[in-house]
């Protein structure tokens, strides 16, 4: 039962980059960023609120997601970049404290990070105009993205999206963009 959680993950990353690739740092394209709105799943009983921002290139932009499962209410994010990150990824709602998600792990394509919080975080979120990640990538390059929280409130508490059709249109999503993307893939990709 632990691939749920990564499958979901995976899948509502995807879907949050409506299948475009996840930044690099001296690439423009790379930080004219595209938000997508906040949408909710559910596999079993963990649930996902995720937002994500893509950029024109491969790899950039970001994921965002509020995962609640037996363990209690986490917090997740994930960066578009080709390099490492240094240290922790800090998220900030609004002007408040700022939430460490310590130890990232990186894949070559995106590097993400996961945190516990408390349960009080979606209620804050429903309160709150955005939610700001940030990143210091291998080349000392700040990575930020700022999330609207406008439509949070509406997903977190709205039904969610209903999975086969999610599974079938993201597979029908990704073997279309594979397709285009294996002839495109050299004029996207952003420059290092």
């Amino acid at each position: 039962m632990k691939r749920v959680p990564v499958l979901s993950l995976l899948i509502l990353t995807y879907l949050a980059f409506d299948g475009s690739a996840l930044k690099a740092a001296n690439d423009p394209r790379a930080t004219q960023l595209t938000y997508e709105s906040w949408i909710k799943a559910c596999i079993a009983a963990t649930c996902f609120v995720s937002a994500g921002a893509r950029g024109a290139c491969n790899p950039s932009g970001g994921v965002i997601s509020i995962v609640t499962d037996e363990k209690g209410v986490s917090l997740s994010t994930t960066f578009g970049t080709k390099g490492t990150l240094e240290g922790a990824i800090s998220a900030q709602i609004d002007q408040g404290e700022t939430i460490l998600i310590p130890n990232p792990q990186c894949t070559g394509l995106a590097c993400y990070g996961k945190t516990l919080v408390d349960s009080g975080l979606s209620d804050r979120l429903k309160k709150s105009q955005t939610i700001t990640v940030e990143a210091t990538d291998s080349a000392h390059q700040k990575i930020n993205l700022v999330f609207s929280l406008s439509d949070f409130a509406k997903a977190y508490d709205g039904p969610a999206a209903p999975l086969p059709k999610v599974f079938e249109e993201t597979s029908e999503k990704l073997t279309e963009e594979l397709a285009r993307r294996a002839e495109e893939q050299k004029k996207l990709e952003c420059k290092e």
